[in-house]
């Protein structure tokens, strides 16, 4: 059988292109990995996309946080890269592992029971705590997690309207959390912000032909052989 098997077109990108794709897309939009709240940074810059607060009673301008990713490495099965024994990866899936850490503003604000004036602006009890350099000045408590996740392939638009693929996650494991619903409760909200993120990296099919030829898709994408892998009919 040829290497179209019964359709016209083959396109096809290995792993390791793959991941140099990757790594091409975040270091030159570095903000995809980094979200931090207006505590923490000043602005949306390259490097950190800036996001509100979470917004809780008591607390003056809400709980600061910020989150941030090592670049995504992928593994197209078959699987060569070592998984959590929880995870198996099956025909036409593929793995994810990255590093994740998170943290949170400890701020200690006492109770003030004195009514403060009318104000224009920003809340005055602020002022100490907005950095004005935009680099982190309060005590934050952070952590780092290893993230191992699996998932497949889906069809997307790209933001030009091309016809491309992004990567879906099906199902992450955490190394070592204890106690068991800890380690739920972080697997949960690293799933979603691991879906969100990658969601944002579309491949338009033009980079599976490298642009030599128009390629309307008709099966695929699918994995195997350590490959992504399209079929279709010029």
């Amino acid at each position: 059988m040829s290497l179209t098997e019964t359709e016209g077109v083959f396109g096809g990108i290995h792993e390791d292109a793959l991941n140099d794709l990757l790594r091409a897309f975040f270091t030159r939009r570095p903000r995809y990995l980094h979200y931090a709240s207006p505590g923490i940074v000043q602005a949306t810059t390259l490097g950190v996309t800036q996001m509100s607060a979470i917004a809780f009673p008591n607390i003056p301008g809400g709980i600061e946080w910020e989150v941030e990713l090592a670049i995504p490495v992928v593994d197209l099965h078959r699987q060569t890269q070592p998984l959590p024994p929880e995870l198996t990866l099956g025909a036409g899936q593929l793995s994810v592992r990255t590093i994740v850490e998170i943290c949170l503003s400890c701020r200690h604000d006492r109770i003030d029971v004195r009514p403060l004036p009318p104000t224009h602006g920003r809340d005055p009890r602020l002022d100490d705590f907005v950095p004005k350099d935009g680099k982190r000045r309060m005590h934050t408590t952070c952590c780092r997690l290893g993230v191992f996740a699996v998932g497949h392939l889906e069809r997307v638009i790209t933001d030009n309207g091309e016809p491309g693929i992004a990567i879906a996650v099906d199902r992450i494991e955490l190394v070592d959390i204890r106690p068991d619903e800890v380690e739920s409760l972080l697997e949960c909200l690293l799933l979603m912000i691991l879906r969100a993120v990658l969601a944002s990296v579309r491949l338009p099919l033009s980079a599976l032909r490298a642009g030599a030829f128009p390629l309307q898709l008709v099966r695929g994408p699918e994995i195997e052989d350590d490959q992504l892998k399209v079929y279709g009919t010029l």
